[in-house]
């Protein structure tokens, strides 16, 4: 996708998004929703293009931010809305730049594989058809060479592997998801993030059952449905029920956590394994999908064995 460079005008009114990094969960779920294209008062907003302001944003941004503002954008830009961003405080403009945000932002969403000048980030990838299967292991290989030499990240590709493929078969999104992974050497975890602007996993699940003839369930409870072990809407043959289950038994084992917020529903799991569940007073029509991977409980890699029958003549 080609987009031109935006020249605003005084006489047609642009919207501007301000974007800050929210620590409570329910701001965020309404900046999101706030944001989106769909909810654009295009009369009073009928300029093709948005600014987003970082005047309000504090240094400390994290995947959970930049996944879903990268849906945001690509949302525009899927209906020909041009892109720029203003007041960018210098310590902000290093990290953006970092993982070339600026040229996403420009230059439309792109499916092309990203790079990094930062070590610790593995840029915005496109959840897309003919790339999506090619992000779990890339970020498998990219943090085990650059920061856990000798250690096994096999846990973080396996939860991405099967997140994105959750995602990209159930979720019914007008746009493609995002993921972003970030590496935080001082609480010795990575970080990724998965997001889209579906229908939801408790919207996923009881559509399922609805067509199976089975009664609806309440959205926490469909949700938690979605992480038992060989339950699957079974959409796709790669997908038989093992996806989610696998992501919280590698969570737990690790002593990590997670967080999960689709539709109205938030779902946390806990380093010491523990579990929490509660409704929002908002809705996120979509899935947004946090992990924390603890990185003191990585396993070392077993060394190859070389077999020796292979060298007999």
């Amino acid at each position: 996708m080609s987009i031109k460079k935006f020249q605003p005008t005084a006489s047609i009114k642009t919207k501007t998004i301000s974007f800050a990094t929210f620590s409570k969960i329910e701001n965020l779920v309404n900046w999101i929703n706030n944001s989106r294209f769909k909810n654009l008062d295009k009369r009073k907003y009928p300029a093709k293009a948005i600014i987003i302001d970082f005047s309000k944003c504090k240094p400390n941004i994290k995947p959970y931010h930049i996944t879903p503002l990268a849906c945001i954008i690509h949302e525009y830009q899927d209906k020909g809305f041009h892109v720029r961003l203003k007041n960018i405080p210098n310590e902000i403009t290093a990290y953006l730049e970092s993982f070339n945000f600026k040229q996403f932002c420009t230059g439309g969403s792109t499916i092309d594989i990203p790079t990094s000048s930062d070590a610790k980030i593995l840029p915005l990838w496109l959840i897309a058809r003919n790339t999506y299967n090619l992000y779990p292991d890339r970020a498998k290989v990219f943090f085990e060479n650059n920061h856990f030499d000798g250690y096994s990240l096999s846990p973080l590709s396996l939860s991405l592997a099967e997140l994105m493929n959750n995602i990209f078969d159930h979720s019914q999104s007008s746009i493609p998801g995002y993921t972003f992974t970030q590496y935080n050497s001082k609480q010795k975890s990575i970080i990724t993030c998965v997001c889209d602007f579906g229908i939801g996993i408790p919207t996923t699940v009881n559509n399922y059952l609805n067509s199976t003839g089975k009664d609806k369930l309440k959205n926490i409870d469909a949700l938690l449905k979605s992480f038992e072990y060989k339950f699957s809407t079974r959409s796709q043959p790669h997908n038989q029920g093992f996806g989610l289950d696998t992501i919280a038994s590698n969570i737990k084992a690790l002593n990590s956590k997670a967080l999960v917020i689709s539709n109205n529903v938030l779902y946390r799991i806990y380093p010491d394994g523990k579990e929490e569940k509660s409704e929002l007073n908002v809705n996120f029509p979509g899935t947004l999908f946090v992990i924390w991977l603890n990185t003191d409980s990585l396993d070392v890699k077993e060394e190859e064995i070389l077999d020796e029958s292979s060298l007999i003549d």
